[in-house]
C-alpha cells in the first residue's frame, strides 16, 4: 500500500531531470538567436546536446520542404502559364520558376550552418547554478523551482546522475 501523504509529494515534484541537475548543481546553457537578440536558457546537463540535435532536425525538415518547392515550381509555373495564356504563358511560367528556383536555392543550399539562427547552441556545457545565471537566463526560475524543491525536501534528492536522469525519464515516454 502507498503513503497518501508520498503520492501527493510525488505529484508536486519537479520533473525528475531537473531535480537530478539540480542535485548535483549541473546545467547546460544554451543560446537562442531571437529578433532582439541573444537568449539563454537552461536545461539539465547533458540534455543540451540533445535539444541542439532536436532543433538541427527540424531546421534540416524545414530546409527539405522548400527546396522540395524547386520542382514544383519548375512543373506548375510554367503548366498554370499555359493553361492561362497559352504559348506566351508557358514563357512567363518558366521565367518565373527559373526565378523562383534560383532564389529558393540561393537563399537554402548557399546557408551556412553556422549562420542559422533556428538552431541553439550550447555555450556552456555542466555549468553551476551560479555560472548559469551569470548569463541572464530567461528561465532562471527553472534552476530557482528545483533547488527551492531540493531545499525543502532534502530526502528527496536523487541518487542517480543528470545523465541517467534524463535517459529513464526519456525511457517512460
Amino acid at each position: 500500500m502507498s503513503d497518501p501523504a508520498t503520492s501527493e509529494s510525488a505529484d508536486e515534484r519537479p520533473e525528475e531531470p531537473y531535480l537530478a541537475a539540480a542535485a548535483v548543481d549541473r546545467w547546460d546553457v544554451l543560446r537562442y538567436q531571437d529578433d532582439h537578440g541573444p537568449v539563454h536558457r537552461v536545461v539539465p546537463a547533458g540534455a543540451g546536446s540533445s535539444v541542439v540535435t532536436t532543433y538541427e532536425r527540424r531546421a534540416r525538415s524545414r530546409r527539405r520542404l522548400v527546396l522540395a518547392m524547386v520542382p514544383v515550381a519548375a512543373v506548375g509555373l510554367p503548366a498554370a502559364g499555359w493553361l492561362v495564356w497559352g504559348t506566351f504563358g508557358v514563357g512567363v511560367g518558366v521565367l518565373l520558376a527559373a526565378v523562383t528556383a534560383t532564389v529558393i536555392v540561393r537563399r537554402h543550399v548557399s546557408e551556412d550552418p553556422d549562420d542559422r539562427t533556428d538552431v541553439p547552441e550550447v555555450v556552456d556545457a555542466s555549468a553551476s547554478a551560479e555560472t548559469a545565471r551569470s548569463y541572464g537566463l530567461e528561465n532562471e526560475t527553472t534552476i530557482a523551482d528545483a533547488e527551492a524543491y531540493l531545499a525543502s525536501h532534502p530526502a528527496a534528492t536523487p541518487d542517480r546522475s543528470p545523465e541517467e536522469a534524463l535517459e529513464a525519464a526519456q525511457r517512460q515516454r
